[in-house]
């Protein structure tokens, strides 16, 4: 039987056995990363992380502003999904903590950058993220008080709409200029995942109308997004990862939910050129590393939906090149991950540091590894 087997291998050409690659040990990178993390930057005294900190001396700076909150609850929730021994009690102590952001403006309740009591300064997109946090820390554990608080913030973040330029959301609650791609594609996102967690109708035809509004007023030819546009009729044609990220999301999710192949092309197409227009051959991402894992974060959710293993080898290639070419001797990453400047790292930011963790741990969670 065994030169049978021997035999028949050996009539294989070369090439034509699949080639099974390692699989980086991505969960202890994100465990590594979550891990200096919290000695850096957490404040034990306010149970809450520091928006920076000097390496040298330790000395840390304000509680971090509602962005790098948010990422970091999502951190700590793809982790608690893989070792719930582990991360799934700070993980609810820090979602029922965050709390302290929380602020009741002009009859609105929605979270502020920073913690109160202070002027409201409130921010559509900080908050669209923090639903889809609080949406994972829901399925997590559960509890309904958390799937409540989503709902309770999402309403915030639609309270940021309005008719002037036929709809869309605007991005800062006190600075109406412009409707964002950064505010109405995470918000579509929540929508649609509100619409998986509760059934509600409302959910999905709210995610319609936005997903229509910045398609026709936001996407170029490419299928790229551009950042925002103003008030006058003038567009912002930058383009960021994460804006182009969120609607990969957002038609992935359109297809699960609706089964419309559709959407599926559409993700297709949206990663495509996101793909050559910021990532390196190498694995570097040319954007900072607060939008490139939210673009890879959408890569992986693509992979789920076809299964084309391109993906997980373009994740695989860009997280391996983050880790052994972007951060530091010390463990900590910079801003910008498509090149690292000599030298560890003088000082650290919350979501420059969450940002890696968030992906290592979904990238774990999906591909396997340790």
């Amino acid at each position: 039987m065994l030169r049978a087997i021997l035999a028949v291998t050996l009539l294989v050409p070369p090439g034509f056995a699949e080639e099974v690659k390692p699989v980086p040990p991505f969960r202890t990178w994100g465990n590594e990363a979550i891990r200096v993390l919290h000695k850096d930057l957490w404040m034990p005294k306010e149970k809450l992380y520091a928006e920076k900190a000097v390496v040298a001396t330790g000395k840390q700076d304000h509680p971090s502003f509602m962005w790098g909150v948010g990422v970091q609850l999502s951190a700590l929730a793809a982790a608690a999904e893989l070792e719930p021994d582990r991360f799934l009690k700070p993980m609810k102590s820090y979602a029922d903590e965050i709390q302290a952001y929380w602020n009741d403006h002009n009859g609105i309740e929605g979270f502020d950058v920073q913690p109160g009591p202070r002027a409201s300064d409130r921010y559509y997109d900080d908050n669209a993220w923090l639903v889809l946090a609080l949406a994972e820390v829901h399925e997590l554990t559960r509890d309904k008080k958390y799937l409540e608080r989503a709902e309770a913030t999402f309403r915030f973040v639609m309270s940021g709409e309005d008719e002037k330029l036929d709809g869309g959301l605007y991005w800062q609650e006190n600075d109406r200029r412009s409707k964002n791609t950064c505010t109405n594609a995470p918000a579509i996102v929540s929508a649609l995942r509100l619409h998986q967690l509760t059934g509600k109708k409302s959910h999905l035809e709210t995610a319609r109308r936005l997903h229509a509004w910045v398609c026709k007023n936001l996407q170029n030819d490419e299928g790229l997004f551009w950042d925002n546009i103003k008030l006058d009729g003038s567009i912002d044609r930058r383009t960021f990862s994460y804006n182009s990220a969120l609607m990969i999301r957002a038609n992935c999710l359109f297809h699960e939910i609706t089964g419309d192949d559709s959407h599926l092309k559409e993700a297709r197409r949206i990663a495509l050129a996101s793909e050559k227009r910021w990532i390196r051959g190498n694995g570097a991402i040319a954007d900072s590393g607060r939008f490139g894992h939210l673009l890879l974060e959408s890569f992986v959710e693509l992979y789920r939906r076809d299964k084309d293993p391109h993906w997980k080898d373009l994740v695989s290639r860009c997280l391996v090149h983050l880790h052994d070419h972007i951060r530091d001797e010390n463990g900590r990453y910079p801003n910008h991950w498509e090149r690292r400047r000599p030298g560890a790292l003088k000082d650290v930011t919350l979501l420059d540091q969450a940002s890696p963790a968030r992906i290592y741990w979904l990238a774990a969670r999906e591909f396997g590894a340790d």
